[in-house]
């Protein structure tokens, strides 16, 4: 049951700053299905991701905090931003055609996603996964970031 509630929270929390992609890559193949095979390679990642967590322990949240703060300020962590930062460059250069290529290129975005977003859920998981709140701040915490401080100005 733990499961399919995380992902709700998952979707709740990054949906909105994908959802440029997912306009976009509409806008490319004019193909709701070709769209949701993107969209589903990226949510198998996440349940991928996500499984194992059900049968660690929680971290301390002071520790989860630290971890999380220092790989803000990594190499590997900047890159990741980079790429997720622009759909427009995303479908421009990473674009596959048909739904094969549309799940291969969801499942490559959330792997470059949850690069961006590990610190953020680790610190989630470490505070309580359930909590609406802690929830609510990572999912807005996750959208300024991806979508940059320029989107906020225009």
């Amino acid at each position: 049951m733990l499961l399919p509630v995380f992902l709700l929270a998952m979707a709740a929390m990054m949906l909105p700053s994908e959802l440029p992609l997912f306009r976009l890559d509409y806008a490319t193949a004019r193909s709701a299905l070709r769209t949701a095979s993107l969209g589903a390679g990226y949510a198998a990642v996440w349940i991928l991701l996500a499984a194992p967590l059900f049968f660690l322990p929680a971290p301390p949240w002071e520790l989860a905090v630290a971890v999380a703060a220092a790989y803000q300020l990594t190499p590997l962590k900047r890159r990741c931003l980079a790429v997720c930062r622009s759909p427009l460059g995303w479908i421009v250069h990473r674009w596959r055609g048909g739904l094969g290529g549309a799940f291969r290129s969801g499942v490559e975005r959330g792997l470059w996603c949850a690069g961006c977003c590990v610190g953020a859920m680790l610190v989630l998981l470490a505070v309580g996964l359930m909590n609406i709140w802690w929830m609510a701040l990572a999912g807005a915490a996750i959208f300024v970031e991806k979508r940059g401080f320029a989107a906020w100005a225009t």
